[in-house]
């Protein structure tokens, strides 16, 4: 897992957990071309550590099914210690699961667009200059 640097103050953190490399890469570096500050986790047990080291999160990008853990069990974990964090999550099949609160569904395949639009509608324009 990579060393995460210090988030500057007000800055909001977006979490992005998906198991395919090339899929988290892109949607990482294009949420951060767009202004926002993200950090990465290939499942959900290096997900609940980098939440760990940076203490904090705004939003959760996650992927629904993943090896490890499934995204959804991840969000009932993290709702145990922070019951108002926000989730955004992904999937390429039907999603039977029930999201919980502060959660909504993007449906792949999707535009890199698509998703920057959901991320702006629950955290506010990005930040002026990109982390």
């Amino acid at each position: 897992m990579p060393v995460i640097g210090p988030v500057p103050d007000g800055v909001p953190i977006v979490l992005l957990v998906e198991d395919e490399p090339a899929v988290r890469g892109l949607f990482a570096m294009s949420l951060r071309k767009d202004g926002y500050f993200v950090v990465e986790a290939s499942n959900g047990a290096e997900a609940l550590a980098v939440i760990e080291q940076t203490g904090r999160v705004d939003l959760v990008v996650t992927d629904v099914v993943m090896p490890v853990m499934k995204g959804t069990e991840l969000a009932q974990r993290l709702r145990e210690k922070f019951p108002a964090l926000r989730f955004i999550f992904v999937s390429g099949y039907v999603v039977h699961d029930e999201l919980g609160p502060n959660a909504e569904l993007l449906q792949k395949p999707f535009l890199k667009g698509d998703l920057l639009k959901r991320v702006t509608a629950v955290l506010g324009p990005p930040q002026s200059s990109p982390a």
